[in-house]
């Protein structure tokens, strides 16, 4: 549009205005000026905002607190897998050996480890990392002697897998399926599981030698393949990480707290197709009872 023509209709349109009715222009002028004092809120707009914002609350509060559990999972995840890369460096320098569970119950310090977990600090150079951050329980006291420490029931809250331990690494013949850490609180080397044995400390072990459906842990060993049961197998949203013995860390899902939907028991044998406790085949698996 040219400029000529734009400032004929403006002049033509402000004729028009001027020879409106003066009533017509008062009550424009009124709404104008009602606008600009309003500044409040009505009561029934106060109402439907504070109607609104338990609604908003309900939808939110879920998915931050999943969100939050999202970030615990992962932490806890990278902690395993951290504690998995210092047994493999324990590994070369122990001929390739897997860690002992319990190597001394007296005098101990960082030279006369307790168990395999104080063993690979040499390697971690870190407590916390065995700390899951989903667990309400906190390390024990930085003022206590060494001894007390490792031998404290809230040292680690991972355990290691029994069949795994005191192993050359070549009688591994799928290290990929085989368990070697895991979270949450497994079946220990107390048979009679009253006391649950090392649970927390340095020498924390779980050896899934029972069937799926044991909620207790004074079950019969397993006599064939079967599902692994232990407890808090939905620990991180339905499910539990879990370390391999090829350093590989993965979330698995939990068929209820007492039994995992996917890992199997050290009856199982490696060729199955699915993570095991056991560390050889089903041809040449025989489960190790503490």
């Amino acid at each position: 549009m040219k400029p000529e023509t734009f400032r004929v209709i403006q002049k033509y349109f402000w004729r028009v205005y001027e020879n409106l009715p003066e009533g017509i222009m008062m009550k424009h002028e009124c709404n104008q000026e009602s606008q600009r004092q309003r500044k409040g809120f009505t009561l029934i707009e106060l109402l439907v905002v504070i109607a609104i914002i338990p609604v908003l609350a309900s939808i939110l509060f879920p998915v931050f607190a999943r969100a939050r559990e999202n970030a615990r999972r992962a932490s806890c995840s990278s902690n395993l897998k951290q504690i998995a890369l210092g047994v493999m460096m324990y590994t070369q320098d122990y001929d390739e050996h897997m860690p002992i569970v319990g190597i001394s119950d007296d005098n101990n310090s960082p030279s006369n480890p307790y168990g395999w977990a104080d063993a690979l600090q040499p390697y971690l150079k870190s407590t916390q990392l065995f700390q899951c951050p989903s667990d309400s329980s906190g390390p024990p006291s930085s003022t206590a002697d060494y001894q007390s420490q490792v031998q404290s029931v809230s040292y680690s809250d991972y355990w290691i897998n029994y069949q795994a331990t005191d192993v050359a690494q070549a009688v591994f013949d799928a290290p990929s399926m085989t368990i070697l850490l895991g979270d949450g609180l497994g079946y220990t080397t107390d048979n009679a599981g009253v006391t649950n044995g090392y649970k927390g400390t340095a020498r924390y072990t779980a050896t899934s030698r029972y069937d799926a459906g044991s909620a207790h842990m004074n079950q019969n060993p397993c006599t064939e393949p079967g599902k692994a049961s232990f407890r808090d197998a939905t620990k991180h949203l339905g499910g539990v990480n879990f370390a391999f013995a090829d350093g590989h860390v993965k979330w698995e899902k939990g068929a209820s707290k007492y039994n995992s939907e996917n890992v199997y028991n050290a009856c199982t044998g490696t060729d199955q197709g699915f993570p095991t406790f056991s560390i050889q085949s089903a041809d040449s698996t025989s489960a190790r009872h503490p």
